[in-house]
């Protein structure tokens, strides 16, 4: 799947990545649940991914 944003969505994209990210961080510390913990360390994990995709094109100057 190939999904085009223009500056102000990436933009805005990015910072809700970036605001869930520092949800999920605090949510990691906060269980004690294994099973939860891991899922979201899964999500993390997956966030951070997404996060580099965002940004790459901006390194490249797209």
């Amino acid at each position: 799947m190939e999904l085009y944003l223009d500056a102000k969505e990436t933009d805005l994209l990015m910072r809700l990545v970036n605001r869930s990210l520092e949800d999920i961080q605090r949510e990691i510390n906060h269980t004690d649940h294994a099973a939860f913990k891991a899922r979201l360390k899964v999500d993390q994990n997956l966030m951070l991914g997404l996060l580099a995709k965002l940004k790459a094109p901006a390194a490249m100057g797209i």
